[in-house]
């Protein structure tokens, strides 16, 4: 009998793999230092989470003004619903964010934005509901990463 993998274990592993890639693209370019990690929320849809885009503008501000400094981007999304559409909306927030990075005025050279959809979510806490921990899993990781 064959082994039969959830689909949403082989967005999960595409997606990881997706970024790792990026990640070791990166390191071809020079030496590269430990990474810079930080997770905005977002509510329904695109939009972030109260204070969560200033958040990231001080985050992006290093990026902006140094050359050397790639942004990758992962966007997120819950686990339920569809598998396709979580797909499509984790790669809506990661442009959302890359536009944003871009606005402040990161090369698009220095820009990596993909999604991940509900594949890589957070682990739930002890005592949390689970409408609570799905509101948890709406956000972008972005990591600025230091190229020598």
């Amino acid at each position: 009998m064959p082994l039969l993998v959830p689909r949403r274990a082989i967005f999960a592993i595409v997606a990881a793999a997706a970024v790792a890639a990026m990640i070791a693209g990166l390191g071809l370019v020079g030496a590269v230092t430990v990474p810079d990690d930080e997770v905005f929320r977002f509510t329904r849809g695109t939009q972030f989470a109260a204070g969560e885009e200033a958040r990231l503008r001080g985050h992006l501000a290093k990026a902006a003004k140094d050359e050397r400094i790639a942004v990758i981007i992962t966007g997120h999304t819950g686990t339920q619903g569809d598998e396709g559409a979580n797909i499509a909306l984790s790669e809506d927030r990661a442009n959302v964010a890359a536009a944003l990075a871009e606005e402040m005025g990161v090369t698009a050279d220095n820009i990596h934005a993909g999604g991940a959809g509900g594949g890589s979510p957070l682990p739930k806490q002890d005592g949390m509901s689970d409408r609570a921990h799905q509101s948890t899993l709406a956000r972008v990781e972005v990591t600025l990463q230091v190229r020598r």
